[in-house]
């Protein structure tokens, strides 16, 4: 049986550095390489060079972020200020739900990583001819 490789890595779901598990490198891809947080269990693909360096500083200015809003649509890389929160984060990825609908994985600085939906058209209802 093969032995493991741990690491000390930031895991993007727990929001601070763990102990990660190495599991394997992505097929044909020689920089990226799958991690499991040993605390949550979350898998990142990270890349192998970015995986020995400190992470970097995640303090982002609130003034300077868009207002989360799920009407709006955003792109990767791009900060969020959530108000109900009062949380910053950045936007790591976009994904589409089983519903058809679109959604953002967002990294917050004190709720983690959340799946927020972006780009939901209001439906529009008419009271017209309804009996109440």
């Amino acid at each position: 049986m093969a032995r493991s490789k741990y690491t000390e890595q930031f895991c993007n779901y727990c929001n601070k550095k763990t102990k990660m598990e190495m599991i394997g490198g992505m097929e044909g891809v020689k920089e990226k390489i799958w991690f499991k947080c040993t605390r949550c269990h979350h898998m990142s693909l990270l890349d192998f060079l970015e995986s020995t360096e400190q992470p970097k500083n995640l303090k982002i200015d609130a003034t300077s972020a868009t207002i989360y809003n799920p009407e709006l649509s955003f792109k990767i890389g791009e900060s969020i200020f959530h108000s109900e929160w009062n949380d910053v984060g950045t936007v790591m990825s976009k994904t589409k739900t089983s519903n058809g609908s679109q959604a953002i994985v967002v990294s917050f600085e004190k709720q983690g990583q959340r799946r927020l939906i972006e780009n939901l058209k209001p439906e529009i209802t008419s009271d017209i001819g309804h009996a109440y």
